[in-house]
């Protein structure tokens, strides 16, 4: 390494290296250093492994766009998304930010008002397109899903609904897995008797967990005993549990997610009712901090970050093969995670 080369290495420490602090430090043309980014397989060995080696040393990252403006590539896709502080949608977008990096893209989030589909219209049709390669959508309604049939129309388009990551005939299977492991979880203990704390009306995953759940229950001769729709916040888990009544032989509690849960499980502590000796309760999501409620929350594990690469999976083929038909309907399968919140009736 010689001075030279030393002083390029300390000015980039102050700002990202070019392609031209590339080229100095490797001792080649910038016209190299872009034909060993754009992938031109006439560069010697030698060559290649020096302009490697000048892109560690100076921690270079090519920049998407750039590439783009000079290949007429689109690199830009879009993540419309609702609700980044939830669990579910803020875990699906760092792991698909990372998947479409490792692709080459960059992942724009555009924010929605999940309370106001009007305003979230607006801000669709207000996106630029200029460099979109595709957008994913993030739809928890079916309102919020048909804000995107007119960018359908310009762009390659996925719409992600719980995990399903397909359109057309083979999107939002009628069966959530993860409400059949909780229910049938609850019937191994001995529970034939059980609440539901749903999600907010009109969501997919709301329909879809609790009509699997009032199925399942009653395929296996269980009773649901009453619910009541909270809006995923644990002030609603605390306030439905307060106000529910126990005296009809209610032995166990399912929530909708672990928010709701945890809301359910203080509003028991201030009743009186123990957990898991007089009601068991389980919820959705295994948030990080699942394991250290108390008692420890029972929930179901749902593999976000599977989730969002394989929503960047499905984006990628339909924009490198469009018009080709759907994808076949792979799920991320859940799991359950038993911890002291269920336990076998006394």
């Amino acid at each position: 390494m010689t001075k030279e080369t030393d002083a390029v290495k300390a000015a980039t420490i102050r700002r990202a290296a070019t392609i031209y602090d590339v080229a100095e430090t490797a001792g080649v043309s910038t016209q190299t250093v872009t034909r060993f980014l754009n992938g031109f397989q006439g560069i010697r060995p030698a060559t290649k492994a020096k302009v490697r080696q000048a892109m560690e040393e100076l921690d270079f990252r090519p920049n998407p766009l750039a590439r783009a403006l000079r290949t007429s590539q689109p690199t830009r896709i879009l993540l419309f998304v609702y609700e980044l502080s939830e669990a579910g949608p803020s875990n699906i977008v760092r792991a698909a930010a990372s998947a479409a990096a490792a692709a080459g893209y960059v992942l724009e989030i555009v924010n929605l008002d999940v309370d106001s589909p009007e305003t979230s219209a607006r801000t669709v049709k207000q996106t630029g397109l200029q460099y979109v390669a595709g957008a994913l959508a993030l739809a928890p309604t079916k309102e919020f899903a048909e804000l995107f049939d007119e960018l359908a129309l310009h762009v390659p388009l996925l719409r992600e609904v719980n995990g399903d990551g397909l359109q057309g005939p083979h999107a939002q299977s009628d069966i959530d897995p993860g409400a059949q492991l909780v229910v049938r979880h609850l019937h191994d203990l001995g529970h034939r008797r059980i609440y539901i704390i749903a999600g907010p009306e009109g969501w997919f995953s709301t329909t879809k967990r609790l009509q699997t759940a009032v199925r399942e229950a009653a395929t296996l001769g269980m009773a649901v005993t009453g619910m009541e729709h909270g809006d995923w916040s644990a002030a609603s888990g605390f306030r439905i549990t307060r106000d529910a009544g126990f005296d009809d032989g209610t032995t166990a509690i399912v929530a909708a997610n672990d928010e709701m849960a945890m809301g359910a499980l203080a509003a028991l502590d201030k009743r009186g009712i123990d957990v898991p000796g007089d009601m068991s309760i389980v919820g959705f999501d295994d948030v990080r901090g699942a394991a250290y409620y108390k008692p420890a929350l029972t929930s179901v594990h749902i593999d976000f970050k599977a989730a969002g690469e394989l929503a960047v999976s499905r984006l990628l083929a339909l924009i490198t093969k469009p018009g080709e038909e759907a994808l076949e309907p792979l799920i991320v399968p859940p799991r359950l995670v038993v911890r002291a919140s269920t336990a076998p009736i006394s």
